[in-house]
Formats: structure tokens, sequence, C-alpha cells
């Protein structure tokens, strides 16, 4: 009797193991190895970050069900600004990609939020994810807003989805960033062409940058306003944030903001201080550059 009681507690015991073994494996089963990382230079105002950031990733994470999201940034001063005074810690690509090899990831596409092919895109995208060919079984990157001839009547169309209904004597005004290094060598300077592509359209568009020796700057923007006789100009951002240089550089109250020069000038302003990453139309234009590059040859 003692026998048999021993081998049923034995028993009893292996069949608990043997559950507990495939609990374990269950839990221990192999992961997704694709990842998709969304790559933004980042920005400390919580609300944009959260909406226009956010927004593009959430809709390129949506669009990749089969790939795990990552969040990276290019601008270390934010990232240590996030870090010290919110308690955020985002990472960089070079790290994010660090992570992924280390989690045992062996695709990974890379969605960069950035407008153009500029210094930006080149020196902290591209250049990084070559240091990283070697790490991965496959690693593609996607194209930025505005990179080929036919990206600008899309971006155009786009961003035009945000502008109110304008009356006789309104315009728009679109404050970019510019770039330093603007590559889009094949039709010039990516703010112009899409300044021809809104006057093709038949829009009271008139586009700038804030970077001074960029063109076309504040100066020309001022001359175009004065040109085509707006009484009132919208201004938004033509950037995916509206961030620093939305609230202070083009509607701030201070002397050199876009919004007192044209108000000099006794034209009526009107404030938008929306990012277009929030734009549903934006949006879908990276979703649609990240499905062609993961659908992409690249290594």
């Amino acid at each position: 009797m003692k026998k048999l009681l021993s081998m049923l507690v034995m028993a009893s015991m292996m069949v608990f193991a043997l559950g507990t073994m495939g609990a374990s494996a269950a839990a221990k089963a192999p992961k997704n190895d694709k990842a998709v990382v969304v790559v933004s230079f980042g920005s400390t105002f919580d609300d944009t970050r959260t909406k226009d950031i956010g927004g593009i990733e959430e809709a390129v994470a949506k669009a990749f069900p089969n790939r795990d999201f990552k969040r990276a940034f290019t601008s270390y001063i934010i990232m240590e600004r996030l870090e010290k005074n919110k308690g955020i810690k985002v990472n960089d690509l070079p790290a994010t990609l660090k992570e992924l090899k280390k989690a045992g990831y062996k695709d990974i596409l890379v969605q960069p939020t950035h407008l153009l092919h500029g210094e930006e895109y080149e020196h902290k995208v591209l250049t990084t994810v070559d240091k990283f060919k070697g790490d991965f079984d496959r690693i593609v990157v996607s194209d930025p807003l505005m990179v080929g001839k036919n990206d600008f009547a899309i971006a155009a169309s786009a961003v035009a989805t945000q502008f109110p209904t304008l009356g006789k004597g309104e315009g728009v005004v679109l404050m970019g960033h510019g770039s330093p290094r603007d590559n889009n060598q094949s039709f010039g300077n990516t703010y112009k062409m899409l300044q021809e592509t809104f006057d093709k359209m038949g829009l009271p568009v008139v586009v700038g940058t804030v970077e001074e020796v960029d063109t076309p700057n504040v100066d020309e923007v001022l001359e175009q306003i004065k040109a085509r006789g707006y009484k009132t100009v919208h201004m938004f951002p033509l950037m995916i944030v509206a961030g620093d240089h939305a609230n202070n550089d083009m509607y701030g109250d201070e002397e050199d903001s876009w919004k007192s020069m044209i108000e000099k000038m006794g034209v009526k302003t009107v404030g938008h201080l929306q990012g277009i990453g929030r734009n549903a139309a934006v949006q879908a234009i990276y979703v649609q550059h990240a499905v062609a590059a993961e659908a992409s040859v690249q290594r």
C-alpha cells in the first residue's frame, strides 16, 4: 500500500513538472525577430511629441503589425532635456539598433520622419544604418516625406488639408526649417520646388525657411506677401512638430518673429500651431514610403 502511494505521489510530481516545463517552454517561445524603428528629431513639447511625432509612430506601427515598434530621436539636446527634466528616456538610433541586435532581431525597417534628404537624414540616419548593415540579416531605410519629383504634389495636397477656407485677400505662410545640405539635386531646393507646386495648384501659399542663410528666407517671404497683396495670412509650421521654431520664431511676440514682422507690414496674422505630424494625410505618405521600403531589395 505504501509502495502504491509512493508511486502515485511520484507520478503526480512528474505531471506537475511536465506541466511546469510546458508553461516555461510556452513562455520562452521564439519571439518576433522583425522590428520597425521610427526615428525623429524629437521635441520637448509634450503635446506635439504626443500628437505630431506620436501620430506618425502610431500610423506606422499600425501598418506593420508583424513588426515590433521602437522609437528613436536624433537630437541629443532634446534627449538630454527630456531625461533630465521629465524623466523620459529616449535612445538615439545607434543605441536603438544596438539594443535590437542584442535582443536577437534580424529584420529592421527604419522610417525617418524627416521632410527631406538633408543633413539630419544623411548623417543621423543613412550613415548610422550603414554602420549596422552587417549586424542584421536585413536592415532597410525608408524615404523622408519629399525625396522625388512625384512627392511634391502629394505632399502639398496633404499639407493643404490643414488649411482653413480662405476668403478674398487671405493667404497661407508655411515656415520650414531649411537644411544646409539639401540633396534633392535632381530638382534643386526642396522648398522652392514645393512653392512652385503650390503655385501650380492655384493655392495662395508662401513657403519659407527659418534659417536665414537658407532660401527662401524670411525676407523673400515678406516680399511675396507684399507682392500678392494679402491682407490676412494664416501661419503654419511646415515641420513635423510645432515646437520652439513654431511657437517663437514663427508666432512669438518678439520683434524678430515672423508674426511681428508681418504685422508690422499692416497684415493680420492667424497662428495655427500644429505640426504636420498629426495630419492623417501626411502620416499616410510616411506609411506608403515604409511599405515601399519593406518591399524593396535593400539589405
